[in-house]
């Protein structure tokens, strides 16, 4: 087609007045030469000349488009501003408008384009493109506290959580510089709920942390997360915040609200490996009064589940203390019949007599019990004979190191048990990489990935004794993330280790294996 004839020809129709005739021509013109970008642009104008809005703007985007593409900002920029002074509610030149404002550093412009599109949105009843459109203002440079939180919550209202979070946090970092502590702390407790919400307990430890380093005395807050995980029956990520309260208080050398944190928890919540950690430090601490109370609860607990030989060796060690106490009396007794032994409370009541019946013959007391020479305790374990190395592996169990602790607890079956010495033996830096190890590897054995990956991640961090075990948790932690269905991070957890390794086992078949699969996904 001969240009120059046709727009000679256009012109002339619009001297004429014949302005469908011009049109027409620019049409065949434009199907004839897509390309033409400034005929594109005529036909445009042609269209809002005869009043059609939506054919004139269509024309105008179609010209901006190109230039946007081909990197020619402040064109495009003037065309867009065309197509919106001819129509104010067109979503996709506004949404253009803000994303080239944004790449010039316009950033006020930007936030009013973004603005303008949510409120369209909102107005049209698209919730989720609202939504969007505020992530997307929270997420410009610069973008203040106020808009990064409104746009947290919107992308928490989709179900994007991961970038909820990193929202939140972003928007507490600005509070905390700008020296507004209070809101901040309030965004970080809301970060936290949501990232235990999302199984992202790792994240919520280190936010809690994070809150308790700032301000230690919101450790309210999170024994009140903690009681709300309770409740949903979550025991074992309540106990993880106690856990976080814990352990800042010990930070800080301060036994007593390490203590009190714990016997708050449990007051309510008796959760066994709760109780265990509130023995230990109360025994570490020399707190003797809050240990009994404990040690009580503990036995409680135990015979609560029916595991006699643990309530056992407490209540025999508490009655040995207390020998004059009934409930200490009774828990025994409980003990003995959970453990099969006959006549449980004639052998409590003589083992009773034999130590705390004074002589009081003449008025003083001898510490001698009547009618026996020297004091003899009743020994109870001939009538737990079948049980006895049971209770003596108890025994050494408490006495030994967190590690080794864990180690018999596991091989008795007391998982839970070992778990929880474990995770207080992680607390060491000289043994967090051996003992994140194992739980990791004990969490994946379990079936609980997210889990096993806490805890394998956490070995990665830490000092291995030599490199070959650092390989191995690396591998493991890659392999536990691929059956996760997290091949991104698999892959590059495995590209790491074949640079630092040199090639370990089968990594290099594994890394191409993963980077088919991942551009397979990525073709679909």
């Amino acid at each position: 087609m001969n240009r120059d004839a046709v727009l000679k020809k256009a012109k002339k129709l619009l001297r004429q007045g014949k302005l469908d005739g011009a049109i027409e021509e620019y049409l065949r013109l434009v199907e004839d030469q897509p390309g033409d970008l400034n005929s594109i642009n005529a036909l445009g104008d042609l269209y809002l000349r005869v009043g059609d809005v939506d054919r004139a703007v269509a024309q105008f985007t179609k010209v901006a488009d190109h230039l946007l593409a081909d990197g020619v900002l402040p064109k495009a920029a003037a065309l867009y501003k065309k197509a919106l002074k001819a129509k104010g509610d067109h979503e996709h030149t506004l949404k253009q408008l803000a994303e080239i404002a944004a790449r010039q550093g316009l950033l006020s412009d930007a936030k009013t384009y973004t603005r303008q599109l949510t409120d369209l949105r909102r107005l049209r009843g698209d919730e989720r493109g609202a939504a969007e459109s505020l992530i997307r203002l929270g997420t410009l440079g610069e973008a203040d506290a106020d808009s990064q939180i409104a746009a947290a919550r919107a992308a928490q209202n989709i179900g994007d959580t991961r970038q909820a979070a990193a929202l939140l946090k972003s928007a507490a970092d600005d509070l905390e510089k700008q020296g507004r502590r209070p809101e901040a702390l309030e965004l970080l407790v809301s970060l936290a709920r949501m990232e235990l919400s999302s199984d992202e307990e790792h994240h919520a430890r280190a936010t809690l942390t994070r809150v308790l380093t700032i301000e230690p005395g919101r450790g309210g807050d999170v024994i009140a997360i903690a009681f709300d995980l309770a409740r949903d029956g979550r025991l074992d990520s309540a106990f993880g915040c106690i856990d976080v309260v814990t352990d800042a208080a010990l930070l800080e050398d301060d036994w007593d609200r390490a203590v009190d944190g714990l016997q708050t928890f449990v007051r309510t919540v008796p959760y066994v490996p709760a109780l265990i950690k509130l023995v230990e430090l109360c025994v570490d601490a020399g707190l003797d009064a809050p240990l009994r109370d404990a040690q009580a609860q503990l036995a409680d607990a135990y015979l609560e589940e029916g595991r006699g030989a643990e309530a056992r060796v407490i209540s025999e060690d508490l009655l040995d203390h207390d020998p004059g106490s009934e409930d200490h009396a009774r828990r025994l007794v409980r003990a003995l019949e959970l453990l099969g032994v006959a006549n449980a409370a004639r052998l409590v009541e003589e083992r009773l007599s034999s130590r705390t019946a004074p002589d009081l013959s003449n008025g003083v007391d001898t510490g001698t019990p009547r009618g026996i020479e020297a004091p003899a305790d009743i020994d109870l374990s001939e009538a737990l004979a079948d049980i006895g190395a049971s209770a003596a592996e108890g025994a050494r169990a408490h006495a030994a190191d967190p590690f080794e602790r864990g180690r018999e607890h596991l091989q008795a079956g007391r998982v839970v048990d070992a778990i929880v010495a474990w995770e207080s033996a992680a607390r060491d830096p000289r043994m967090r990489f051996k003992v994140a190890a194992e739980l990791g590897r004990l969490h994946v054995g379990r079936g609980d990935l997210r889990a096993g990956i806490k805890w394998l991640e956490r070995a990665a961090e830490a000092s291995p004794a030599t490199p070959e075990q650092g390989f191995a948790v690396v591998y493991e932690l890659a392999d536990t993330l691929d059956r996760l269905g997290e091949t991104a991070r698999a892959l590059a957890l495995l590209i790491e280790l074949d640079a630092d390794s040199g090639g370990y086992r089968d990594v290099r078949a594994r890394i191409e294996l993963l980077a088919r699969a991942q551009t397979g996904s990525h073709g679909r």
